[in-house]
């Protein structure tokens, strides 16, 4: 641009200079970082808004998500942590929201980490997140405010302050079905009712409901679609829910995969399966078969699939592909207990022994209370019926509270499945044991008990089994029954005679959606002396208390006593047992249990009577292991048999679970 006339160059120089500093003094505040401040999440009031269209809330398929950037604070890098908390939340706890954050909560646990930090850009980040839940939680109007008080060098002490606002409540859920299908009766299970706050899980659960029901009833090819129109000025949702159930389907023929490269024969694989061709389709009897398919301890992998067929056929074909284990496998382990104090365990294992599915297991234990060596073999299918032969034999060696003995054993079996998951069996047994190391005060209450005699019980067995539980190591739902029966007359050569009952009753379950699991435990066992027998041996008498028992007694010591107070145990015996598990917040893999132990043994059958049963109550801590859970438990006896002996709490070391 040219300069002309009336602008003088003295004018011209001025205008240019002050232009210049101004300039500068622009870019100097703008380098200045001010003091930091807590950054404000407040959203702004809803405007009143017109209905929504019809929507799925944001969970529900795959969607476009705007991914939420944290605004950088004016102040970088990292403050120590001091303290961490979320204050004025009303509906949603506490601990739910702070496992959404990314920030840390400073911990005393390990003494040895490292103090947690925090950006306070990360602030606005972890303030999306939380409405982004409370949204989850039918909750669209929630603010969320951060307090920061700063310490001394970079501490920081930060309070999240939450304005929930009014929650998004159920004003009606419509589900149309089509078809003839009558599903009325899950209206009664719906865990998302009018008039309640709505929320995406119970929303997802309700859906869930039907894809989960009638899968197990014929319809396999179900679809469900939902709809919720959500009205956020008025904070309501209404639910529409369209069910096909799709054709009524039945099972159609059962194809092994690569059938002729297996060992294990196809009647043992398909012994085990729990449905037949032409019946009804259920979903749960595939992983029924699967569970018990892998129960035979011959596959590493078990696999079923429904084939897919044309929409309107209704026979589904159903194909089985298995990876068998490896033939040999060996089992060593190592444990230690304040009972048995260091134990030692070796297994070997030989599949498909000569063929035709059949197992041959060794095993051997070894403890300071004894060790115990075991034969087993298993046929499936014998005779190409639906039978499992089974032959257990072994040596065992005691060195118990109230006496020591020998035995040598052997039983043998016929097995089956039957339906509701029991197993039954039906066999004879022999056994050769020797009591010995018996105290003189227990030979005179106990008569009928020689030491070093060999007692020769020759007897018939049935029983029935039942096993539910979803782990063998930390068993969180189902359980097992276990009723066990022995029938020993001089008809089978027995030179002890007696009939002998045994149940015992196991059930875990989990309560709601916490991991507080419940687990609870029945023992009851008789045995009576019969003809010419009018004393059973202190061998097979009944004994109570340690460590998988009632805890607040030492082992063995919950049992009749003589006078110099050694146990002798009893012909009948009752045990109940009543347990909650729950972790500890300190540190996730540590746990605690919280118990009451209760149960008593009777010298005589007539004797029973449980208003004589001595309580246990006590606690514990587990550390859940890779091998599983190690703790320790304490008990106290409510009503010790004899307070001048019997110790007010006993102290046990464990691995594992006591039931």
């Amino acid at each position: 641009m040219r300069l002309t006339g009336i602008w003088p160059s003295w004018l011209v120089t001025l205008i240019l200079v002050l232009t210049l500093l101004g300039g500068s003094m622009v870019l100097g505040a703008e380098a200045a970082a001010p003091e930091p401040a807590a950054p404000e999440y407040a959203e702004p009031s809803v405007a009143p808004t017109p209905p929504c269209p019809p929507q799925e809330p944001a969970s529900q398929g795959p969607q476009e998500s705007k991914a939420i950037v944290p605004t950088p604070s004016a102040e970088t890098g990292e403050f120590t942590l001091k303290s961490f908390s979320i204050v004025e939340n009303q509906t949603v706890r506490t601990k739910d929201l702070i496992k959404e954050l990314s920030i840390k909560k400073p911990s005393f646990w390990p003494p040895w980490g490292k103090p947690a930090t925090i950006r306070l850009q990360d602030l606005e980040y972890d303030g999306e997140l939380l409405k982004r839940f409370y949204r989850r939680q039918g909750f669209y109007h929630t603010r969320v405010t951060p307090e920061i008080i700063y310490g001394p060098g970079r501490e920081v002490n930060v309070t999240l302050k939450i304005d929930e606002g009014p929650w998004v409540k159920v004003t009606d859920i419509n589900v149309e079905v089509a078809g003839p299908v009558d599903l009325a009766e899950l209206q009664r299970k719906w865990p998302l009712n009018p008039g309640d706050r709505f929320a995406e899980k119970p929303y997802d659960d309700l859906k869930n409901l039907y894809l989960n029901y009638l899968p197990n009833h014929g319809y396999p090819k179900v679809k469900v679609k939902g709809r919720v129109y959500l009205n956020e000025e008025y904070n309501t949702a209404s639910i529409l829910l369209t069910v096909n159930p799709g054709p009524l389907s039945y099972f159609g023929d059962v194809n092994i995969k690569d059938e002729e490269k297996l060992e294990t024969p196809a009647a043992a694989i398909r012994e085990k399966i729990t449905f037949k061709s032409g019946e009804v389709f259920n979903l749960g009897e595939l992983f029924n078969t699967q569970r018990k398919l892998y129960a035979t301890n011959l596959f590493k992998s078990v696999v079923l699939t429904p084939e897919q067929v044309p929409p309107q056929e209704s026979s589904i074909p159903i194909v089985i592909q298995l990876e068998e284990k490896k033939k040999r496998s060996v089992k060593l382990g190592l444990g230690y207990g304040d009972e048995d104090k260091v134990r030692a365990r070796l297994g070997l294992v030989y599949r498909n022994l000569w063929g035709g599915g059949r197992l041959l297991t060794l095993d051997a234990k070894y403890s300071t209370l004894g060790y115990l060596y075991t034969q087993s073999f298993y046929n499936p299918v014998v005779f190409n019926s639906k039978f499992d032969f089974v032959n257990e034999t072994g040596v065992r060696r005691r060195f118990l509270p109230g006496f020591n003995d020998q035995a040598y054993f052997t039983q043998s079996r016929l097995e089956r499945d039957l339906p509701l998951d029991l197993r039954m069996y039906f066999g004879h047994g022999l056994e050769f044991a020797r009591p010995f190391d018996i105290p003189v005060e227990t030979l005179i209450m106990l008569q009928g008990t020689q030491p070093e005699k060999m007692y020769r019980a020759s007897f018939a067995v049935l029983g029935l089994r039942r096993e539910t539980t979803d782990s063998a190591i930390d068993p969180r739902r189902g359980g097992t029954i276990v009723w066990a029966n022995q029938f020993a007359p001089t008809f089978f050569g027995s030179g002890l005679q007696f009939a002998q009952s045994v149940l015992d009753l196991k059930r875990y379950q989990t309560i709601g959606d916490s991991n507080f699991v419940l687990a609870g435990r029945v023992r009851c066992g008789l045995i009576q002396p019969m003809q010419s027998t009018t004393q059973i041996p202190i061998s097979r008498l009944f004994f109570a208390g340690g460590a998988t028992s009632v805890r607040g007694y030492q082992l063995d010591y919950l049992s009749p006593r003589n006078p110099s107070n050694n146990p002798t145990g009893g012909e009948a015996v009752v045990e109940f047992s009543l347990e909650g598990r729950f972790p500890l917040p300190i540190y996730p893999k540590i746990g605690g249990v919280i118990f009451i132990d209760a149960g008593d043994v009777y010298p005589k059958i007539h004797n029973f009577d449980l208003g004589q049963l001595k309580y246990s109550p006590g606690f514990g801590l587990r550390y859940l292991s890779a091998i599983g859970p190690i703790g320790v438990d304490i008990a106290f006896p409510t009503n010790r048999i004899n307070y001048q002996e019997d110790s007010p709490y006993q102290i046990h070391f464990t691995v594992g679970y006591g039931f």
